[in-house]
């Protein structure tokens, strides 16, 4: 299981949801379709069940997984923690990603790649095949 931790001034913690999963679609953390999202992004913070937070945290061993989740473009290592401070994304305390709220996507940090949507998850909510990375290399099933 993942522990959403909301993140709030001078660190202050708060543990909020717990799920085998997480996804982020643009600004919006979500669990099942058709569910009104957990947290938004607000312009400059995070919103949960009214209250601004700075950023927040998923904390367990998990995998980020990019494109449709039946069918993954691509698949992380095992992370153990995945944070969200301000537009900023980090894995395993690595700037990964930014939130970009014009066009409501995510930016690679390293990269040109861009993501509308991706998943959180469990490691083993799933099995995985061979699959391509986002270079087009086979990477043997997990």
């Amino acid at each position: 299981m993942i522990q959403l931790i909301l993140i709030g001034q001078h660190g202050r913690t708060v543990p909020a949801e717990c799920s085998a999963y997480f996804r982020i679609t643009g600004g919006a953390v979500w669990t099942l379709p058709g569910d009104r999202p957990l947290v938004r992004f607000t312009g400059a913070d995070w919103q949960y069940q009214g209250t601004q937070w700075p950023g927040m945290r998923f904390e367990g061993a998990c995998r980020l997984l990019f494109g449709i989740p039946c069918d993954p473009a691509d698949v992380s290592d095992l992370l153990e923690s995945i944070s969200i401070l301000g537009c900023t994304l980090f894995a395993d305390r690595v700037a990964f990603a930014r939130y970009e709220p014009g066009p409501e996507m995510w930016h690679a940090t390293l990269t040109d790649t861009w993501w509308h949507a991706f998943r959180i998850e469990s490691p083993g909510l799933r099995e995985f095949s061979a699959r391509p990375t986002l270079r087009g290399d086979i990477i043997p099933p997990l």
